[in-house]
């Protein structure tokens, strides 16, 4: 089976949903299209509504506010799993990165709309290809490529990551996973501890992430929990409180499906 190019998820809310340390596994594009996210970025407070993308390179963890307008929030999340053409990519920068804003021009829109849908419209491999280099080609255009891409390569953390990040609820082992990088087991632990990660810390991560999606799309906790490999609810809920700052009950309570919430209190703990 074939690496898919990117991935897209949608995220709604009726309360605010404050969360922390949000793995961003692989290059994101965020896009919210009613109400605000409150990014917290470099001792900074910065708002993002539909007029400007948040960019957001692969490695980093979000923490952020999502605040409804006329009771309601609603974004996208673009992430990009293919990289550019390298000659298009800067040498990494010393110092901290600048704003990670993009306005949003008609064209970056188009752009956006058209590889969110290229999947739906059962295009061909080659094809949709062709239409994501158009997007990142637009995207340099706007000055906003580097920002999700500000290094030639990635760190093993990060390439790591984004292997995880496309089937997040398999058996993954270090022993298992160490052969699909020409590596031995103790040389990836070896150079992840270099990096000051772990095996077991990144698929934690990569796995939490997926359970916010998860939860978006209405499934129960338990459901969750065992489509994120785990096969003990309480310990999913302690993990999830433990990276994001509230239970998966708690989330669910800021979500607007009801379904969800009759879901999550069947389940004792939540």
């Amino acid at each position: 089976m074939s690496t898919p190019l990117l991935q897209l998820h949608h995220y709604l809310g009726i309360r605010q949903q404050p969360l922390h340390r949000v793995l961003i596994y692989a290059p994101t594009i965020i896009w919210v299209e009613q109400g605000h996210k409150l990014l917290w970025w470099q001792e900074k407070r910065l708002a993002f509504d539909q007029a400007s993308w948040l960019l957001i390179p692969a490695g980093h963890q979000l923490t952020f506010v999502n605040q409804p307008e006329q009771g309601k929030f609603r974004s996208r999340a673009l992430t990009l799993l293919t990289p550019p053409p390298v000659e298009w990519l800067g040498a990494a920068q010393a110092g901290p990165l600048r704003e990670p804003r993009l306005t949003v021009s008609p064209a970056l829109a188009f752009c956006f709309e058209l590889v969110c849908s290229m999947a739906d419209r059962r295009l061909h491999e080659a094809t949709q290809a062709q239409l994501l280099q158009g997007f990142y080609a637009e995207l340099q255009a706007a000055g906003g490529l580097d920002l999700l891409f500000p290094a030639h390569t990635m760190t093993l953390g990060e390439r790591l990551a984004r292997y995880l990040g496309v089937e997040p609820g398999a058996n993954h082992t270090l022993e298992g996973v160490a052969p699909h990088f020409a590596m031995s087991r103790a040389s990836m632990a070896r150079k992840l501890a270099a990096e000051g990660r772990s095996f077991r810390q990144l698929l934690t991560q990569v796995r939490m992430s997926h359970a916010l999606t998860l939860l978006q799309q209405g499934l129960a906790p338990l459901e969750t929990a065992l489509a994120c490999g785990y096969d003990s609810p309480s310990r999913f809920a302690a993990r999830f409180k433990q990276e994001f700052g509230l239970t998966p009950y708690q989330y669910l309570r800021t979500c607007p499906s009801s379904l969800s919430l009759a879901a999550a209190k069947q389940v004792n703990g939540y």
